[in-house]
């Protein structure tokens, strides 16, 4: 592509930015020079001799015999003046020094001030702190007051309650005890464990009774086998672990087959029940089972003698504990049935076990 070239001019533009820059150089000059010219006069330390005007020698060499006392008298003068003006001074120099003792003591004083001011603070704070102390010492003091007199107010109620109730007649209260000749339960029993101070209460009923509804299932098992061991659901702090077995002939008793003729006809029944606690701590104190609306107490004081026994499983721990739930059972005429047990033996009965005997 063929590019045209611009003609060259022959003349020389203006340029304004380059006149600019001409005459800022110019007056930065001249601002250099005016600046070293003031700096020099100021620096000139020469010694400067005005001229000389006709008639000032000697009115000065006048003024200066005109200072020069001439006689006596003005000697005098001049002496006293100098005594007065150097008594002003010694006078001047006092004051001086007195106002700057004033200061000096000023300003202890104004120290004192502030020292006094601070343990007037304190002292204050400490006051008000004392006061608030002997006003709570004093609020404690009528409480205390106030609860003597409530004691003795407490104490001559007691002492009219006292006085009434010894003149009322006095009930004894008889505790009988059954003749010591045991005799068999024929009864309905219930059965409590008294350990570690605690007595519990063993629902047999119920869990016998669950065994019950559930030996028609083992009927296949015990074709095959002469016994079975189950465990029935939990009620209260217990449950049963229970055998059932199968009644062996004459002949199997003395042969003592391994295995039962799953053909033959054969009778079966509960052969023992071993109970098994859920918790380690069950039960209620002995404090406990004896206040109105305890577990013990629903239990016991809602029986018929004539009807009901109560057997008591009792540990080696325990037989305070089973005295005193003997004797309340007692004053309600129950029959009472103590089964002592080794400790770490748990509450069994089987076929072949005891009945129950109570007084």
């Amino acid at each position: 592509m063929y590019r045209r070239r611009r003609p060259r001019s022959s003349e020389i533009a203006f340029s304004f930015d380059s006149f600019l820059d001409l005459v800022c150089n110019v007056v930065g000059v001249i601002l250099r020079l005016i600046l070293v010219a003031w700096v020099g006069a100021r620096a000139y330390t020469g010694y400067f001799k005005p001229p000389e005007t006709p008639g000032e020698p000697d009115d000065v060499a006048v003024a200066a015999d005109a200072t020069v006392p001439t006689t006596e008298a003005e000697k005098a003068a001049l002496a006293d003046a100098n005594r007065r003006l150097a008594a002003a001074r010694a006078a001047l120099l006092e004051q001086l020094r007195r106002h700057e003792d004033l200061q000096s003591r000023r300003q202890d004083v104004q120290r004192q001030t502030t020292l006094l001011t601070t343990r007037a603070d304190a002292l204050k704070r400490q006051a008000d702190a004392v006061e608030k102390e002997a006003g709570r010492a004093a609020r404690e003091c009528g409480q205390v007051e106030l609860s003597l007199a409530d004691v003795d107010r407490r104490c001559e109620a007691i002492e009219k309650e006292l006085a009434e109730l010894k003149k009322q007649p006095v009930h004894p209260n008889i505790l009988h005890y059954q003749t010591p000749l045991a005799r068999t339960f024929q009864s309905e029993e219930l059965q409590f464990e008294i350990q570690d101070g605690r007595v519990c209460f063993l629902d047999v009923d119920a869990l016998v009774r669950e065994i019950k509804q559930g030996m028609r299932s083992k009927e296949e098992q015990l074709k095959t086998h002469w016994e079975v061991v189950d465990e029935t659901s939990a009620v209260g702090a217990f449950k049963l672990r229970y055998r059932i077995a199968r009644e062996r002939g004459l002949i199997d008793s003395v042969t003592g087959t391994g295995v039962p003729d799953e053909r033959s006809e054969f009778r079966y029944g509960l052969d023992r029940w071993e109970a098994v606690p859920l918790m380690a701590r069950r039960g209620e104190t002995v404090e406990e089972a004896l206040a109105e609306g305890s577990q013990f107490r629903r239990i016991i004081d809602h029986l018929d003698p004539t009807q009901t026994a109560v057997t008591f499983w009792v540990y080696p721990e325990s037989f305070a504990a089973y005295r005193q739930l003997r004797d309340h059972c007692l004053r309600r005429d129950l029959l009472v049935a103590g089964r002592p047990l080794p400790e770490g033996v748990p509450i069994a009965s089987s076929r072949t076990g005891s009945a129950s005997r109570g007084q």
